[in-house]
């Protein structure tokens, strides 16, 4: 019996050590501390190895704090059988075994928090994913609308270069200079009286 009740003393340690070293904003209603920008931000389609919350140590915690709590169930339930064959109830060892019980019940509650916590960072990283691609393909729409737009005007510039000819330089008319003025008669050496 001494050495079923080291047992699940050391496990009882253990599971409080992984209870006290939670993570920064792996509690429910902390502030989440590892924001990134906009500038930073990958798209979760595009990075799926990617735990922005955490998620997966706190699956993990959850995942051991599980076996654990089984592990102390299994002791307790020898502890209490053993205590039941024993024809000596000393009250020692009930209010050891009423002790381990209520330990038992708290882990459990406990378990059951970081369950639900983790069912709702699930959540809302889901939602945070999906409002993500939402953007994304809002983005992609808007810069394919504008390629689009930019195609439409060079389509519609072209056309219009193309049925105007393209202005010539004026030809001087007979009778006028390059400026514009009335040239003046040409000399006619041959008709000269001199």
């Amino acid at each position: 019996m001494f050495r079923n009740a080291i047992r699940v003393v050391v496990v009882l340690a253990a599971t409080a050590a992984l209870a006290q070293s939670a993570q920064p904003g792996t509690t429910l209603g902390a502030p989440v501390l590892n924001r990134q920008g906009l500038t930073a931000r990958t798209s979760p389609a595009g990075n799926k190895s990617a735990d922005p919350q955490g998620l997966a140590a706190m699956r993990e915690r959850v995942e051991d704090m599980q076996s654990t709590l089984s592990q102390m169930r299994v002791v307790l339930r020898q502890m209490q059988t053993h205590a039941t064959k024993s024809a000596a109830t000393d009250s020692l060892a009930k209010a050891n075994l009423d002790m381990w019980g209520l330990m038992v019940g708290h882990l459990d509650k406990e378990l059951q928090q970081m369950r639900m916590t983790l069912a709702a960072r699930e959540d809302l990283e889901a939602r945070r994913a999906a409002l993500y691609k939402q953007a994304d393909a809002r983005a992609e729409a808007a810069a394919q609308a504008a390629r689009t737009g930019q195609a439409a005007q060079l389509s519609q510039a072209e056309k219009n270069t193309a049925g105007v000819p393209t202005p010539a330089t004026p030809q001087p008319a007979a009778g006028q200079s390059a400026e514009g003025s009335p040239a003046a008669p040409p000399a006619n050496n041959a008709a000269s009286p001199n």
